[in-house]
C-alpha cells in the first residue's frame, strides 16, 4: 500500500505555514518529518491491537493539533523565508538584476553575431537582407537572441508571481514586480551603430526612453501574459476554500 504524501496528511497545516511566510523548503521537510513520526506512532498502536483506521486516528491525535503543530515552526524565525521577511526588496530589486542578466546576454549575443556574420555591415538592424531560409544559421541565430531580448521580461514576471503563490504572499508584490518590468519593458531601446556608438560596448547602447505607443502596448502586453497565470491561480485557490468552508 503506498504512503500518503505530506501534503495530503496535513494540508491545513500546509497552508498554515506557508502563509504565516515559512519557506517552503522548511515546510516539506518538516511535513516529510511529521510523516514518518506519524507512521511510527500508527505502527506502534496497531501492536496494541487496534485497526489500521483507528491506529491512525490514535496515532494522530498523540502527534498533536494543527496549532500545536504550526507552533513549532512558527517559534524558528530562521526558517522565514526572505520573501516574507523582506518582500519589497525581494520583489523590486530581483526582477530588475534577472532582467538585466537577460538583457545583458542578449546584447552580448547580438555584438557576437554582428562580427561573425555580418563584420562589415555598420549597423547589424537591417543593413543586409535576411535569408529566406528560416532555418540558415544567421536567421536562426538572431532569431534567438531577439526571443530572449523580448521574452526576457515575461519569464521574469512568471518566475517573480510563481515566488509569490509558492509562498501564499499578498498580490501587491507580484504586481509590484510586474509594474517595475513593464516600465523598463516600456522605455528599453537598443542602438548598435559603428558611427553613431564610437565608443562603449562594441558600438552597442540600451537606453530607456519612452517614444512610441507600440513600446507602452508592449509592456503591457508583457503584464497580461505574465500574471495570467498567477491571476487564474489565486482565482482556484479562492474556489477550494470556499468549497472546503461549505464542506464543512
Amino acid at each position: 500500500m503506498p504512503q500518503p504524501s505530506p501534503d495530503s496528511l496535513f494540508p491545513h497545516l500546509r497552508e498554515r505555514l506557508l502563509r504565516a511566510g515559512i519557506a517552503p523548503r522548511h515546510v516539506r521537510r518538516y511535513l516529510a518529518e511529521l510523516t514518518d513520526h506519524l507512521a511510527d506512532l500508527t505502527a506502534e498502536e496497531q501492536t496494541r491491537g487496534l485497526s489500521l483506521s483507528t491506529a491512525a486516528t490514535a496515532a494522530l491525535a498523540r502527534l498533536g493539533t494543527t496549532d500545536t503543530l504550526a507552533h513549532a515552526m512558527l517559534a524558528q524565525p530562521r526558517v522565514r523565508s526572505l520573501s516574507a521577511r523582506a518582500p519589497w526588496a525581494v520583489f523590486s530589486l530581483t526582477p530588475l538584476l534577472l532582467l538585466a542578466a537577460l538583457w545583458f546576454l542578449s546584447l552580448c549575443l547580438l555584438r557576437l553575431g554582428w562580427h561573425l556574420f555580418m563584420p562589415s555591415a555598420n549597423t547589424p538592424f537591417g543593413t543586409e537582407p535576411f535569408p529566406h531560409t528560416f532555418l540558415e544559421p544567421r536567421n536562426l541565430y538572431f532569431q534567438l537572441d531577439r526571443a530572449i531580448f523580448f521574452a526576457g521580461p515575461t519569464l521574469v514576471g512568471w518566475c517573480m508571481t510563481a515566488t509569490a503563490a509558492r509562498q501564499r504572499l499578498k498580490s501587491l508584490w507580484p504586481i509590484v514586480s510586474l509594474a517595475l518590468l513593464g516600465l523598463f519593458t516600456a522605455t528599453a531601446q537598443v542602438q548598435a551603430n559603428r558611427d553613431a556608438i564610437p565608443a562603449g560596448f562594441g558600438h552597442i547602447r540600451l537606453t530607456f526612453a519612452l517614444s512610441s505607443l507600440d513600446q507602452t502596448e508592449y509592456a503591457l502586453a508583457v503584464f497580461l501574459i505574465a500574471f495570467a497565470p498567477y491571476l487564474l491561480w489565486k482565482l482556484q485557490s479562492l474556489r477550494n476554500t470556499e468549497s472546503t468552508a461549505t464542506n464543512h
